[in-house]
C-alpha cells in the first residue's frame, strides 16, 4: 500500500479471508490492527504479518502490527472499543470480514441461533462501520471495505436466514456508500462465492475458490477502488443468471 500515514483495522482477523488479506497487506508494507476475539490466535497472525511487512521494506513507514480483542457481539461496548483503538491509533481504513451461519432448519428450529446469525452478519457490523463512517467523514477521507456474498443477492429456501442477513449487509453497504458521496470515503462491498474457510468445513464444490486468491483480488480491487467486487469474478456472471430466472421456475430449482 502507497499510503502508510495510518493504520487499517482487520476484523474477523483470524477467519480464513481476513487472515489472508491482513498479510496480503502486511507483505505490501500496510500498518494493521488486528481485531477479533481470539487473543492467542491474534497474536500468532500478528507475528507473522510483521515478518510478512518487514520482508516488504517498509518496517519504518508506519506504526506497524498490533491486536485488538473486540467481539462483534458486544454491542454495549463498541462505543468504548471504538474509542480507545481510535485513541491510540490513526485509522485510514478497515476492512471488516466478521460472519457466521447456521444450517437453515437449525435456525428454524432455534430462535436463538436465527437471531445470532443477523446481530453476528448484519446488526454488528452496521453498530461498529456507523462509527468508522462518522470518523473518516470527520477526517474527509478513508475506506471500507466489508466481505457480504452472492448469496444476499436472491433469497433461496435453503440458506434462507443466513441469504436474509448477507442481502440486509448489502443494503446497507449500498446506502452507507449513497450517504458518504462527495466526503471522500470510499465504501466497498465484497461478494465472495464459496470460499474454503471454516465457515464452508464440508462443503464441496467445483467453483471453491482458495482464501490466498481471494486476498489478492480483494487487495487489487481495494487498490483499484471497486465499489462492488464479485470474488472470484465469475460470480458477477453466474449471480446475473440467478437473479433473471423468472419466479415460478427458480421456485422450482434445488438452490
Amino acid at each position: 500500500m502507497a499510503d502508510l500515514t495510518g493504520s487499517i483495522a482487520v476484523f474477523g482477523a483470524t477467519s480464513g479471508i481476513a487472515r489472508a488479506v491482513a498479510l496480503r497487506l502486511a507483505g505490501e508494507g500496510a500498518s494493521l490492527v488486528l481485531i477479533g476475539r481470539d487473543g492467542a490466535g491474534l497474536e500468532a497472525l500478528a507475528a507473522l504479518a510483521s515478518l510478512a511487512r518487514d520482508s516488504s521494506g517498509a518496517k519504518d513507514g508506519g506504526p506497524g502490527i498490533s491486536c485488538v480483542t473486540w467481539d462483534v457481539l458486544d454491542f454495549g461496548g463498541h462505543a468504548e472499543s471504538f474509542r480507545a483503538l481510535t485513541a491510540a491509533h490513526t485509522m485510514k481504513g478497515v476492512f471488516f470480514a466478521v460472519g457466521t451461519q447456521f444450517p437453515q432448519d437449525e435456525c428454524e428450529k432455534d430462535p436463538a441461533k436465527a437471531r445470532l446469525t443477523f446481530d453476528t452478519n448484519l446488526t454488528g457490523p452496521v453498530v461498529i462501520l456507523d462509527l468508522f463512517a462518522a470518523y473518516f467523514r470527520g477526517r474527509g477521507g478513508g475506506f471500507i471495505s466489508c466481505i457480504s456474498s452472492v448469496a444476499g443477492e436472491r433469497g433461496r429456501g435453503k440458506v434462507l436466514t443466513y441469504a436474509a442477513s448477507k442481502a440486509g449487509l448489502t443494503a446497507y453497504l449500498a446506502g452507507l456508500r449513497h450517504r458518504l458521496a462527495g466526503t471522500g470515503v470510499f465504501v466497498q462491498t465484497l461478494k465472495p462465492g464459496f470460499v474454503r474457510t471454516r465457515l464452508t468445513a464440508g462443503m464441496e464444490s467445483p467453483l471453491m475458490a482458495e482464501p490466498a486468491p481471494v486476498a489478492r483480488d480483494i487487495v487489487r480491487a481495494l487498490a483499484a477502488r471497486r465499489e462492488e467486487v464479485y470474488i472470484p469474478g465469475i460470480w458477477k456472471w453466474i449471480m446475473l443468471i440467478i437473479r433473471n430466472i423468472p419466479a415460478p421456475i427458480f421456485r422450482r430449482m434445488k438452490l
